[in-house]
């Protein structure tokens, strides 16, 4: 018995498998005969139907097979069409030495093995398809992957008076939280960026790669031209992120795609920290006296309408103050059961300790005790700055 499969031309099959009990009897797993010439097999191929063939040796609708039968001393062929949803995707031949032909219980048999072996091959061929394109589709998130990440910064930005931690995990390879931190200006001012583009996968990735690209390009901008006084930084920062908003949301409105945004820029020197919240969960400012606020948005997320009211604020820190921003995909971090981690569990976690450190290392711990053993579902990504001295 041999199992042949057609060809991606469905012009020849090939001998896959075979099977004998005939001592001394050649192995012939690996031919390939043409259609053309084996009417036989043609018409199995063509019709889905089964047929037996007397006289196999010599008979004209197996003429491609006349040397095979010889030398097997082949009488009668069956030959069974593997069907898989419908489409005959090879043979089965069955030869007989024996005078005696093949009954309809044989076939009906045959056929029911047919089917059987149809299955398997067609599950086999579906497993390596979609293996292969899984293998290609994650080569091609591994690359977009290490790309994304070069968008995050290198190394944060040093400004006398002011440390600024960062952190960000990827629900998936590729996402849509980023942060950024740089230098703007005559290199006295720091701006800081955090931000969470609407949706997830690869998709979000790329307006995340939009996103940045011009936050970074209108901010660097906007302050390579001076503020005068401090009074004008919210302006100026109003104007970058205006520009921003207004490219996306006139070019690509139809994505509807948009971010939340939490944007902030300090100076050398100076305790003020100017900010804008943009639809953004709100940051939490921890007084060394342990007094919480909580920076709440003051404006619309961005990238969905053009004109959108821009209204900076700002602050006054001085030494050990910390803010702290951070994304959903933190408070909403689920465990095994279903339970989020929750506002007030992160408030709390960062009232604590003394420090900057301490206050996201707590939350880090916390955080990720509680997830043990569930599904990221959401990128996690957190900004951090504290007022050293001043």
């Amino acid at each position: 018995m041999g199992i042949a499969l057609l060809n991606e031309q469905q012009d020849s099959l090939k001998v896959v498998s075979f099977f004998t009990d005939q001592p001394g009897e050649s192995d012939i797993t690996g031919l390939e005969f043409k259609l053309d010439g084996n009417d036989a097999s043609l018409f199995v191929v063509k019709t889905g139907e089964p047929i037996v063939v007397p006289d196999a040796q010599s008979n004209p609708i197996t003429r491609s097979l006349h040397s095979v039968m010889k030398r097997r001393r082949t009488t009668t062929l069956m030959i069974i069409p593997l069907l898989a949803r419908g489409e005959v995707i090879g043979t089965i031949g069955m030869p007989s030495s024996s005078e005696d032909t093949f009954s309809r219980h044989d076939v009906r048999l045959a056929m029911t093995i047919a089917a059987q072996t149809a299955s398997v091959v067609d599950n086999a061929r579906l497993y390596r398809t979609v293996k292969r394109a899984r293998d290609v589709a994650e080569r091609e998130l591994e690359i977009g992957h290490q790309i994304q990440a070069c968008f995050f910064p290198g190394a944060l930005p040093a400004v006398d008076g002011w440390k600024v931690s960062a952190y960000s995990e990827l629900a998936r390879q590729v996402g849509g939280d980023f942060y950024d931190a740089l230098m703007l200006g005559d290199g006295v001012r720091a701006g800081i960026i955090l931000a969470d583009v609407c949706d997830k996968g690869v998709g979000a990735a790329l307006f995340m790669v939009l996103f940045r690209s011009m936050l970074r390009a209108r901010m660097i901008e906007a302050f390579e031209q001076g503020t005068g006084e401090a009074v004008g930084i919210g302006q100026v920062l109003s104007e970058a992120v205006g520009k921003t908003n207004n490219y996306i949301a006139n070019n690509h409105a139809e994505a509807n795609m948009f971010a939340t945004l939490f944007a902030a820029v300090v100076e050398r020197g100076r305790n003020t920290l100017w900010y804008l919240n943009c639809g953004h969960d709100s940051p939490v400012l921890v007084r060394t006296s342990g007094e919480v606020e909580r920076l709440t948005p003051s404006s619309a997320a961005i990238g969905m309408f053009p004109d959108i009211p821009l209204i900076p604020q700002h602050l006054e820190m001085r030494e050990g103050d910390c803010l702290i921003a951070f994304t959903d995909g933190v408070t909403d971090a689920c465990s095994v059961d279903g339970a989020s981690f929750g506002d007030e569990q992160v408030v709390s976690l960062l009232s604590g300790g003394n420090s900057l450190d301490a206050r996201l290392g707590s939350l880090s711990n916390a955080l990720y005790e509680h997830i043990e053993g569930a599904e990221q579902y959401d990128d996690i990504t957190w900004v951090g700055l504290t007022r050293t001295h001043g």
